[in-house]
């Protein structure tokens, strides 16, 4: 038989299978094979045609390159190779699995008339063919199951043993399973209580599922089916290599094309375009999900070989049952825990969709109010973007308290003790933190201080950079960044300089010393004058001076000027210094800090010379002789002109 397509070609030609020396109708099962061949020859046609379409969508972009017919030639090898193994190792194995399923299905409802189904079982190949519910002899359930597990084994690796010759023989207390002379297995009252079951049928039954699973052994534990097990399993290998490649070559290939589209239309469409966002927002999450989609494919391809290749050798046939059994169990599972979620899904959806127009309608609310196109009384624009966070956050606590009891898993013992350790967690380790953060709540509504204001607090100067709800950092002059707990500022002091700033300027200050001999009126206005020369000063309102401190030997001046820049007040006390040293060095006035030590008796007297009256004389300072206290009473009191003069320093 041959069917033609353009450039593929499937032939398929079964002989005719000839038995020498023997009669044809002695042998049915070869002429059920040659059927089954030519049933699968006709069966693989659409797949056929389904390969050539493949290979015609592919031929186009391979044309160019070498390889191209090597590809198409190992593709046609490996479909036609898989299909056709598929579909002979089921012919092959028909007899063999209707056997099999048959004496499932008898066991099955043999052992469902049991009113108790618990016991030990005897497995053959891993399926379960009895089960020993009863003790003999002082041989538990377990080990009368594997010495009966032992002996049908060699009796159905025995083919000396007819299977006609196993049956059961009544003993009087008890019936015994033979094959031939050799015992099988022994049946008392107990294990026929146990099944609910008279001794005699329960031991009829036994054998005869003995019986059957002996033949169904002999038919399936064969050369032939052993190497028709290899086969299926070389080209299932082949088949699933093949298939891993191939998905993650379509992967490739459709991620490439995809960023290429969206590439294209982010240049060629507006960003705020549907197209634009459509590939922003949609596009290229499912890109990045397509790693998850293409490990479950691969995942599920793996799950697939591993039970054909179970499923191909006779011994691992029921336990490749059993896992197609259980993955099916787990998937109904799975759909049927998501369709009874679907009804909490909903309710999730909407409390999300409500809380997310809470959210716009807050950020709505509160920019209008910090942009000053809404007013509120006694609330302040800048309170509008913290106010907003602290709502959100409401929201959002609200949200998840609602949303919590439709979650899946909520009502667990594991998510409930995960819950309460995460909240013990928090509440032991976070209690500073939670301090910090009233402190930075508090903070904020007392407006003590703005981001951008130039500040102290402590001993820190600088500007702030940054405040939330836990720290406020702060860049220092140096232009280093300092970073406070807000329950350090708000249990110190803080000083800002930049309030009064916007207003009429904020007041620096320096002070001077100077000596008494020197004019305070003649300082004021040096002092006044060396200011308003600094820049960054302001005129108005004027600088002024104030005399805070008179000492024994000298003046402190201070000066205080105002300035609307306090964060320049490095440069600005830099420059001022300079003014003053400059004002006073041409008005010829020593800045310095006299101190005076005198020996006299009554000096002159040190104050400004305006201030001295045209009458005062200075006094004189007397000398005595060594000769005696008289020459010190003879002289006079007072002189006019005075040979010693004060010692001054």
């Amino acid at each position: 038989m041959q069917v033609e397509g353009g450039a593929f070609a499937w032939i398929t030609t079964v002989p005719q299978i000839k038995w020498p020396n023997r009669k044809s109708g002695s042998f049915p099962r070869a002429e059920r094979l040659r059927d089954s061949l030519y049933s699968s020859s006709e069966l693989t046609l659409p797949f056929c045609t389904l390969g050539e379409m493949l290979l015609a969508a592919t031929k186009l972009r391979w044309r160019t390159r070498i390889r191209a017919a090597w590809g198409q030639l190992i593709l046609r090898l490996l479909l036609t190779s898989a299909i056709a193994s598929v579909l002979c190792t089921s012919s092959f194995a028909q007899n063999a699995s209707q056997n099999v399923e048959s004496d499932d299905k008898e066991t099955a409802a043999k052992q469902s008339e049991s009113p108790d189904t618990n016991g030990v079982p005897v497995e053959i190949d891993g399926r379960p063919i009895l089960f020993l519910r009863t003790s003999i002899g002082g041989l538990s359930p377990g080990e009368r199951s594997r010495k009966i597990q032992v002996r049908i084994l060699y009796l159905a690796k025995n083919h000396e043993i007819h299977i006609e010759q196993i049956r059961a023989e009544d003993r009087g207390v008890w019936t015994e399973i033979l094959a031939g002379s050799d015992v099988i297995m022994g049946i008392t009252e107990d294990d026929a209580k146990a099944a609910g079951r008279s001794r005699a049928q329960l031991g009829a039954e036994d054998a005869e599922i003995i019986r059957r699973t002996v033949m169904t052994y002999r038919q399936e534990h064969t050369w032939r089916a052993l190497l028709r097990g290899i086969a299926a399993a070389v080209i299932a290998t082949a088949a699933f290599v093949f298939s891993v490649i191939l998905l993650f070559r379509l992967r490739r290939v459709a991620r490439k094309r995809l960023e290429i589209w969206v590439r294209e239309s982010e240049a060629e469409y507006s960003p705020k375009s549907a197209r634009s966002r459509f590939a922003r927002y949609l596009v290229l999450p499912i890109l990045g999900a397509g790693v998850i989609v293409v490990f479950l494919a691969v995942l599920a391809v793996l799950q697939f070989y591993i039970a054909f290749v179970l499923h191909s050798f006779p011994s691992t046939r029921y336990a490749s049952i059993r896992m197609n059994q259980w993955t099916l169990t787990e998937l109904t599972g799975l759909g049927r825990a998501i369709w009874d979620y679907l009804p909490n899904l909903v309710i999730v959806i909407v409390i999300v969709v409500a809380a997310r127009y809470l959210i716009r309608l807050d950020n709505l609310l509160f920019r209008e109010i910090q942009e000053n196109r809404l007013t509120l009384g006694g609330f302040y624009p800048d309170w509008g973007a913290p106010t907003a966070k602290l709502v959100r956050l409401l929201i959002l606590s609200a949200t998840a308290v609602v949303i919590f009891p439709y979650l899946p898993g909520s009502n667990s013992p594991a998510f409930r003790g995960i819950s309460v350790f995460l909240g013990v967690l928090l509440s032991l380790g976070s209690t500073s933190a939670v301090s910090h953060g009233v402190a930075g709540t508090i903070l904020t509504y007392m407006r003590s201080f703005n981001v951008g204001d130039f500040v102290r607090i402590g001993d820190t100067i600088g500007e702030v950079v940054e405040r939330n709800l836990l720290v406020t950092r702060i860049c220092t002059q140096k232009k280093e960044v300092v970073t406070i707990p807000n329950g350090s500022v708000l249990g110190g002091y803080v000083m800002n300089y930049s309030a009064e700033a916007r207003k009429n300027g904020v007041i620096f200050y320096t002070s001077i010393t100077i000596g008494y001999n020197s004019p305070w009126k003649k300082v004021h206005e040096l002092l006044i004058e060396a200011a308003l020369s600094t820049h960054n000063v302001l005129h108005s309102p004027r600088p002024f001076v104030l005399q805070s401190q008179l000492q024994d030997f000298y003046v402190v001046y201070e000066l205080n000027a105002f300035t609307s820049n306090p964060q320049n007040m490095l440069t600005i006390y830099s420059e001022l210094h300079q003014n003053i040293q400059d004002q006073f060095n041409e008005a010829a006035i020593e800045i310095n800090s006299p101190h005076y030590t005198s020996l006299r008796d009554g000096n002159r007297i040190a104050i400004p010379d305006e201030y001295i009256p045209r009458s005062y004389r200075e006094p004189g300072f007397g000398l005595r002789g060594a000769g005696g206290p008289e020459g010190f009473q003879n002289e006079p009191r007072e002189r006019a002109d005075s040979n010693v003069r004060s010692a001054r320093s």
